[in-house]
This record gives structure tokens, C-alpha cells and sequence, in this order.
């Protein structure tokens, strides 16, 4: 019996599909065909679909909202698993609770992998507990947010990770779950450990706290939807930030404006605001953002990148990292 009919077996019939576009499952509606494609719609669907993978050898790859990725012209040739795994509760609390209803000081919230972060802050600003508002419009899901360790200003020092108690992993290599704290993740600047060992959350806990005055966590969160708004491009088929920030010890060297480290300053400096290549330009509206106008592969967007990145190694001195993943064979 072949791969593409022990999948269907295990999986579904008509849920495991062949030669399936990523362009429709990407925020950049960039990239060719997945040989397989399933999506899971729960935490024991994904580690179903991951345990055959790693069982029969078949590459696979899992994506979540696909924000932060660009997948290649040639698709992926094993298998893709979009995680649909929803689901949010919570688990526990700290404090007691007097008759006032009161007394409550912080909760646990557990969340499958799958699940949206901008779910994730519309629960948590619901049930009054603030930690996450920041994440209310962000795109893509829990698995992916604890694997990049979201954010959305870096100065206020607001990430995901700092608010995670613990994730359940899925082991690519053995095929072994377990549980790892917090510390295990050795979180940083848009960084966890998992992008190393490439180990695939399954679900997470998160700590919050019970917010002093929860009818300022929507008006808080929406000012930060308000503020991304205004900054960043709205409307159009992109990734999110193409580069990280540069580091503050560059920001120093560069006497950049308030020792700023955004690498939309750096890119705008050097002109290539609008730059086009094929599909692919540089947003007019912040210069961290690359955009398909319509018709761009992932070789004009990769040739844009590298673009960008020789211009600022040739002119300050910087080796840009990119802050998205690439899915497939770009060779």
C-alpha cells in the first residue's frame, strides 16, 4: 500500500488531499503545491498525523495561520499539516474568591496549538486577565506564536513567551511528547529553542494576571490594533516583517534616531522603499514588509530579500536575519 493511501486510511478519505496549492494557505498567497495535505481540527488529529509522518519517514511540514513563511515555487514534497487544533479553557486560578466574586490574582489558560492568537486575546480580555491583550489582531496561531515568541512592541517588553508556564512537544526525531517549562524554551528576540530542535507544540498553559480594571484591557488592546493599523500595511498579501530588528549595539554604531533598532528605518534609508522585483516590492507603507502586488512567486520575494540584504551589508555594515521561514526546496 503506497503513503497517499495509508493517509487517507488513518486520516480520512476525502480530508487528505493531493497536490494542494500552499498559495491558499499563506499570507503571502505565495507558493506551489503540497504532495499531501491534511488539516487537523484537534490536538489528537495533529499528534496522529505528525506520529505517521514520523513513523513512515514522510517529510512534513506543519503550518499554522501561514503568516512568517514563504513557500517555495515547488511546493513541499511530503506532507503539509495545517493545524486547526481550536481550542481554549481555563484551567486553574491562584487566590481565593470572597462573596464579592473578588480575590482572584491570576489564572491559568490553556490553549491547543491551532488556536488563533487573536482568539486567544479576545478570551483572556473577556475573562478579565490581562497579559495578552497585545495580541488581539496578530496573525497567526499559538504554536506558531510560542515557536517565534510574539510580540508586537519589543520596548514595552510585551512577549508571549514571558507570559508561557508550560507546552506540550512533539519530538520530529523520536516521536516522544512531552511537557517542558518555560525555561526549556530559552526564549529571546523573536526566538525559542524549538526553532532549533524543531519540535512542534501541541498545546500550551499561560499565566495572567487578573487585571485591576478590565474595561481598560479592550480599550488598551484596541489602541494597539489602531497603532498597527496606521504603521503597518493593511489589505494586502504579505508575511509580516520580513527582517528582524537590527541589534542595539548596530543601532549605536549607526546613531540611528533614538537608538532606534527598527530595520524599517534601516531598509527606508536606503532608498528601497517601492523597490519591485517581478510581483514582489517593498512596501511604500513600511519598509519591513514585502507585498505581492498581484502575481509574485517566491523567487521574486527571495530575490527582493536578498536585494535588500546586500544593500545593507554594502552600505552599513549590517547582516540582516530574516524573520520568516522558508518551506521547501529553494535551491
Amino acid at each position: 500500500m503506497d503513503i497517499s493511501q495509508e493517509l487517507k486510511n488513518l486520516l480520512g478519505p476525502f480530508r487528505v488531499k493531493e497536490d494542494e496549492p500552499l498559495a491558499k494557505h499563506t499570507y503571502f498567497k505565495i507558493g506551489g503545491p503540497a504532495k499531501y495535505f491534511f488539516e487537523a481540527t484537534s490536538v489528537d488529529e495533529l499528534k496522529l498525523a505528525l506520529t505517521f509522518a514520523q513513523e513512515n519517514k514522510v517529510p512534513f511540514v506543519v503550518l499554522g495561520g501561514g503568516a512568517n513563511v514563504l513557500v517555495s515555487d515547488q511546493g513541499f514534497d511530503g506532507l503539509v499539516i495545517k493545524n486547526r487544533a481550536s481550542d481554549i479553557k481555563l484551567v486553574g486560578i491562584k487566590g481565593t474568591i470572597n462573596k464579592s466574586g473578588r480575590g482572584v490574582k491570576s489564572a491559568l489558560v490553556w490553549a491547543a496549538s491551532g488556536t488563533p492568537m487573536n482568539q486567544l486575546a479576545r478570551f483572556t480580555i473577556d475573562q478579565g486577565l490581562e497579559g495578552l491583550e497585545f495580541l488581539l489582531s496578530v496573525p497567526g496561531t499559538v504554536g506558531g506564536g510560542v515557536k517565534i515568541n510574539a510580540h508586537f512592541e519589543v520596548e514595552k517588553g510585551e512577549f508571549l513567551g514571558d507570559r508561557l508556564v508550560s507546552a506540550a512537544l512533539f519530538d520530529p526525531k523520536t516521536g516522544q511528547i512531552k511537557t517542558s517549562q518555560k525555561d526549556y524554551f530559552e526564549f529571546s528576540y523573536d526566538h525559542s529553542i524549538i526553532q532549533q530542535t524543531g519540535e512542534i507544540v501541541l498545546e500550551a498553559i499561560f499565566r495572567l494576571d487578573t487585571s485591576s480594571d478590565p474595561s481598560q484591557l479592550w480599550q488598551r488592546a484596541m489602541d494597539n490594533v489602531k497603532r498597527r493599523n496606521e504603521e503597518q500595511p493593511i489589505g494586502v498579501a504579505c508575511s509580516g516583517c520580513t527582517f528582524r530588528n537590527i541589534a542595539h549595539e548596530d543601532a549605536m554604531r549607526l546613531a540611528t534616531p533614538n537608538l532606534t533598532t527598527s530595520t524599517g528605518y534601516i531598509i527606508d534609508k536606503l532608498g528601497l522603499k517601492g523597490t519591485k522585483i517581478g510581483g514582489a516590492q517593498i512596501s511604500q507603507h513600511h519598509a519591513n514588509f514585502i507585498i505581492n502586488t498581484g502575481e509574485a512567486t517566491a523567487a521574486d520575494v527571495l530575490k527582493l530579500i536578498n536585494f535588500a540584504k546586500d544593500k545593507a551589508k554594502a552600505v552599513y555594515g549590517l547582516v540582516l536575519k530574516e524573520e520568516i521561514f522558508y518551506v521547501g526546496d529553494f535551491n
